[in-house]
């Protein structure tokens, strides 16, 4: 079902230790030139102390093709404010695209990763949109998944390399519903040194759906969806305090406490709950820290 709701170290080697080494450089298969780690290999954080924070990209599809069958996204357009107005306050530069079809999209991807990001702090990108699982839609039919991701590895974004790419994904990734459980309370509350350094390409991905793989996402038609109204909540309240996956944990359990979905003339879809999917190959922790 694609429709998402009508309701409401390896150091290896012993050389001697030094100080902290910003600029270790790293060479990809793909590419001559050499990246660079612009934090101490051995730092609990990211470096978010580059002259810009980043370029946050919002896909907001409300409206789809005829031929691909698929309801109108009603409340998507609050998900898309909140969301332009959260990550500007976090000092991101913000890009929405409104009802691109698939190789739009995909083209839009790709131009920002070949985008010059040395002196940004990460990447975001969020996409509001109808999905199944293992696939997102554009205005006129889907695309995998992976297809948002790919661009951005280490071996072909060299410039967010060892920097956070963070994704936050609305959308189903399948039809089942969630009823939930009903609980009682209980009765108790690299070695400076080295010349070069290799990271894994998939690292420093932060990958937040808005449900669990195989389940339907709710979006309230006035209020927009759960996910984005409680990451939003989340975010304006502690993103300058909290490190972001904390921030996440935060998020999860708000949807899966204070949601619920109300839909009194379809008892199969009454009453159901959601919890989102957060998916981390960070390598540190992301803090936020305001800009001067």
């Amino acid at each position: 079902m694609s429709n998402d709701d009508q309701s409401m170290n390896c150091h290896g080697d012993s050389g001697e230790d030094v100080g902290d080494a910003l600029g270790i450089p790293f060479f990809s298969k793909t590419s001559t030139a050499a990246a660079y780690l612009s934090i101490h290999p051995d730092s609990e954080e990211y470096n978010m102390k580059h002259k810009m924070r980043g370029k946050c990209l919002i896909f907001n599809n409300k409206d789809f093709d005829p031929h691909t069958r698929l309801n109108e996204r009603r409340g998507t357009n609050q998900d898309g404010e909140q969301l332009y107005r959260c990550f500007r306050e976090l000092d991101f530069e913000v890009v929405m695209h409104c009802n691109l079809p698939v190789k739009a999209m995909l083209n839009e991807l790709e131009k920002v990763s070949k985008e010059d990001h040395s002196n940004r702090d990460c990447f975001v990108c969020c996409i509001l949109t109808h999905g199944e699982q293992g696939a997102l839609y554009g205005r006129d039919g889907k695309f995998p998944n992976e297809m948002v991701f790919t661009p951005f590895t280490g071996d072909l974004c060299t410039s967010l390399a060892g920097k956070p790419k963070i994704f936050f994904i609305q959308a189903c990734q399948g039809d089942k519903l969630d009823r939930g459980v009903t609980l009682a309370t209980g009765k108790d509350e690299p070695d400076a040194g080295s010349k070069f350094f290799k990271i894994p390409t998939h690292a420093d991905f932060l990958i937040c759906y808005s449900t669990v793989p195989g389940f339907y996402s709710w979006r309230n038609t006035n209020n927009g969806s759960w996910f984005v109204q409680a990451l939003c909540k989340v975010l304006e309240a502690h993103a300058k305090a909290m490190d972001l996956q904390s921030l996440m944990t935060i998020v999860c359990r708000k949807v899966a406490y204070d949601f619920e979905s109300c839909v009194p003339n379809d008892p199969g879809m009454d009453r159901m709950k959601q919890v989102p999917c957060i998916s981390s190959m960070l390598t540190r922790k992301i803090y936020f820290h305001p800009k001067i």
